[in-house]
């Protein structure tokens, strides 16, 4: 029995028990009860993750685009075409596409040596969080927040408020915790813009659910920001003592948030504000977790920020939770080695805004790994455009043959999470482990640490590029488990002794909480006043401005909700996961599939001007009006259009971050004319 920790990009990074099928096989995953979040469970994707290491449909060897045809190679053949392929390319011709399909330290850094020895351009990671990430460290600095495993239960807890997270879907492992408070007569609220399962299992272990119009999160925490001012609940001595700009705050708030403009803003009613309000104040140690689907649209950082700043108005910022990066303070650089980069390192380009970039023509070579980008960034169409141009020369390092993969002039097969060795953190908890590899690959696959070394070496990389004062020795003669090594002594002092024992054995390892000295921020103190975000054109304190869905003129809100069958596209090629998938579906209310001429279980077509997906009609009277939903990923296959949601999606990005405006997009409903 091996043990690791879940890849994917999720906050639960839940402990993996490998079983070993003699001395290279897996033969079953199941939850490791050592683990101190998930103890003992998976969720419904990761459990069958044996079925993503069997799976037939795995990429075996390289391939080589010969005649327009991807074709088999040998290791040796594809390196050469690499090589072949980058002569004559500029450095910053070069774009280092990646991101986190692969969530382990050292397998997703590792390839950014490559980029920094080329001296390639690199994307702004905007497309997930930025937004959100923005508009919290705006007012707090640091993501650490409190230790939910210890807090989050009767007695040291006495209010639960989950804010925008459909948490039974993306992050199961709080769900007991929640039944635990709920069940313990502890008030939880859940606020969403529709009823999703997680509200559903809330309200039936006693919970409240709030569905508020989608966007309208900032205005709802300005409005109760007011009344906690109003009503004599909020903590002046915290805003005194630990805050900037708190008088600036109240004076912008007071008298400019009053109950009906709340009602207004955010489709409750004025009851029903009244009665979170005064939850609220009735509380001495609450949590907050602000999840960050309302900051995924055009005022979502400001949104995140709205919800920060009334954290801090309550006294409450230790409270608030979002995620624990800071918790850990890894550095990394010792895997990703940016010194050996010899010249200024270009601009980063917008992730979100690379179908129009990659259009342009900007570079002629781009590596891809941990990402699906033909698939899960906006205007898709265009993405995929610019990934196909003649003159861009593609590399994709993969597990499946993905929609990305098929326009590559080279791909690679790589390995998955037990063949191959990586240090793993969350950023929903405060769990670390390293995950020692534990089976052989069936084929002919590589890490990222022993595919993008390779590359380096047969572009003529060697020895230590001429950094000998490093002391690191060679960037790409190098042994992964060596480099797990290096990773956890660049930060030994992050850990006890115990910790880093238990670290090296493959043990999980709830780090100690780290000492900080002020906030993080420009002013060292928690910021209701940003003179930053004002230097960058943004106000000065958090405010709210209604979606103005990023241009679109849609009569409909298409909301991308989360999916219990998938986690990212990398399920779309596991056959149980496309059977639990299902046909591609929307939910619509049945009062707006009528008014567009569509009768329930037939198909309709959901149009924006950047595309269009024809998909099965599901009637949902629980759905609010003038909303489409999709879930998850789709099964392209089975789209007439071949494309999936983020077809339909607008490139333009969020207030603060560069973030993206998924939940932004407007659409339109209408009868498919014809097959498409």
């Amino acid at each position: 029995m091996r043990k690791t920790t879940c890849p994917f990009d999720c906050p639960d990074s839940c402990g993996m028990a490998v079983e070993l099928d003699g001395a290279s096989g897996v033969k079953r995953i199941r939850g490791d009860r050592d683990h101190q979040w998930s103890r003992g469970s998976l969720c419904g994707k990761t459990a069958s993750y044996a079925d993503l290491l069997h799976s037939p449909d795995r990429l075996q060897v390289p391939l080589v685009r010969r005649s327009g045809e991807l074709t088999p190679a040998t290791w040796d053949e594809a390196l050469s075409a690499i090589v072949e392929g980058l002569d004559g390319v500029a450095g910053e011709e070069i774009l280092a596409l990646n991101y986190a399909g692969n969530m382990g330290l050292v397998q997703r850094r590792f390839p950014m040596r490559l980029m920094h020895a080329l001296g390639a351009a690199c994307h702004d990671n905007g497309v997930c969080d930025a937004a959100a990430e923005a508009g919290f460290q705006a007012v707090n600095g640091r993501s650490v927040g409190p230790d939910l495993d210890e807090e989050a239960v009767p007695g040291r807890c006495d209010l639960f408020l989950l804010w925008g997270s459909d948490a039974k879907r993306t992050s199961p492992h709080l769900l007991p915790r929640l039944k635990a408070l709920a069940t313990a007569g502890v008030p939880v609220f859940v606020i969403d813009i529709y009823r999703s399962e997680t509200m559903e299992v809330v309200e039936a272990w006693g919970g409240r659910g709030l569905i508020v119009d989608p966007g309208s999160d900032g205005a709802l925490a300005l409005g109760l920001a007011m009344r906690a001012f109003d009503e004599r609940a909020a903590d002046l001595a915290f805003l005194k003592d630990r805050c900037e700009g708190g008088a600036e705050f109240r004076a912008e708030v007071t008298g400019a948030w009053p109950l009906d403009r709340v009602a207004r803003a955010t489709g409750l009613g004025e009851e029903e504000i009244k009665e979170l309000s005064s939850a609220l104040h009735g509380a001495a140690a609450p949590l907050l977790k602000a999840g960050i689907g309302f900051a995924r649209r055009r005022n979502g950082g400001e949104n995140m920020r709205a919800v920060a700043s009334f954290a801090a108005v309550m006294g409450w910022s230790d409270r608030l939770f979002f995620q624990t990066g800071d918790h850990f303070g890894l550095d990394d650089r010792v895997i990703s080695r940016p010194e050996i980069r010899t010249g200024p390192a270009p601009e980063p380009v917008s992730q979100v805004g690379l179908g129009r970039i990659l259009v342009s023509g900007r570079f002629r070579a781009a590596f891809v790994w941990g990402h699906n980008p033909a698939v899960t960034l906006p205007d898709s169409h265009r993405v995929r455009e610019g990934l196909a141009r003649d003159d861009l020369f593609l590399v994709v390092h993969e597990l499946f043959m993905t929609e990305t993969a098929k326009l590559a002039d080279v791909v690679l097969p790589a390995t998955a999470v037990t063949e191959h060795s990586d240090v793993f953190r969350s950023y929903g908890h405060r769990t670390l482990q390293v995950g020692w590899r534990s089976s052989d690959p069936p084929g002919d696959q590589r890490s990222n640490v022993d595919c993008f070394a390779a590359i380096g070496r047969a572009l003529g990389f060697e020895g230590d590029l001429g950094f000998p004062a490093s002391g690191r020795g060679p960037a790409f003669e190098v042994d992964e488990d060596v480099l797990v090594g290096d990773l956890l002594a660049a930060n030994r002092g992050r850990f006890t002794d115990d910790e880093y024992r238990r670290a090296v054995a493959g043990e999980p390892v709830k780090l100690a909480p780290r000492s900080f000295e002020g906030a993080g921020t420009p002013s060292g103190k928690i910021e209701l006043a940003s003179a930053a975000v004002e230097a960058g054109g943004g106000s000065r304190v958090a405010s709210w401005v209604p979606d103005d869905g990023a241009g679109m003129g849609g009569t409909f809100r298409l909301v991308s909700a989360p999916s219990t069958a998938t986690h990212n596209s990398t399920f779309m090629h596991v056959s149980r996961h496309r059977a639990r998938l299902g046909e591609p579906r929307a939910r619509v209310h049945p009062l707006d599939l009528e008014s567009v001429g569509v009768a329930p279980g037939t198909p309709v077509r959901i149009r924006s001007e950047f595309g269009s997906i024809t998909v099965q009609a599901i009637a949902d009277p629980a759905l609010p009006r003038k909303m489409v939903r999709v879930d998850g990923f789709l099964n392209e296959d089975l789209v007439p259009e071949g494309v999936g949601v983020n077809a339909l999606v607008s490139s333009e990005t969020s207030d603060l971050g560069g973030g993206n405006v998924l939940y932004s997009a407007r659409v339109e409903l209408e009868q498919p004319k014809e097959t498409p």
